[in-house]
């Protein structure tokens, strides 16, 4: 299979998907005025930028766009804001996170809109350690949702712990390729995994 097909694929259903959740989430927000779902509405609007810059970038050819540093952190900015909210349990506390998200968000896109000019990753070690960061972070969450699933056992708590563990997986087996030349079938593999834990995870958060 070409590896684009399934990249592609991949990009395409993060910002839809997404997208979706990010939606659901802001309309709760203004409904119930709640910092945590405010927090999610943006991370996953991030995190749909990131596959949408990631597939526009592979698209146009006349103009060069380096979204690699947008990609890698932004999803990773995205994720840790999640876990945090998470973590804070005062709304005062997560007021505050809510307005430092919104100051990264600010800086990510001031990143964005620098991928015209932006060289590219200077070497492999920082894009390995950058898409390590990735998986331990949705490892994390796993790990998290988990410890909730035996505390108080719900339907969502087992789909989205579900799904940050196919996430976690998904870009686990990424990491081989950067390190070593012809496993490229793991990198489709992990773009499956990552598939998989999309649907699971908008599965979720729309039902």
């Amino acid at each position: 299979m070409d590896p684009n097909i399934t990249t592609n694929i991949l990009n395409m259903l993060l910002t839809v998907a997404f997208l979706s959740i990010a939606l659901r989430a802001f309309i709760l927000y203004t409904q119930l005025r709640s910092p945590r779902l405010f927090i999610l509405g943006l991370s996953m609007t991030v995190i749909a930028l990131t596959a949408g810059a990631d597939f526009a970038s592979g698209l146009l050819t006349t103009i060069r766009l380096d979204t690699d540093w947008f990609l890698y952190i932004g999803q990773f900015v995205s994720f840790i804001f999640i876990l945090l909210s998470l973590l804070f349990r005062s709304t005062p506390s997560l007021r505050r996170l809510m307005y430092w998200h919104i100051l990264a968000t600010g800086l990510l896109l001031f990143l964005l809109g620098l991928a015209p000019v932006l060289p590219d990753f200077p070497n492999t070690l920082t894009q390995f350690v950058l898409s390590f960061s990735r998986c331990m972070i949705c490892f994390i969450l796993f790990s998290y949702y988990i410890s909730s699933l035996i505390s108080k056992e719900t339907r969502f708590s087992i789909l989205i712990s579900a799904a940050f563990l196919l996430l976690s997986i998904g870009y686990c087996l990424i990491l081989p390729k950067l390190l070593v030349s012809h496993v490229e079938f793991l990198d489709q593999i992990g773009d499956i995994m990552r598939i998989l834990g999309i649907i699971v995870f908008l599965f979720a958060y729309m039902t």
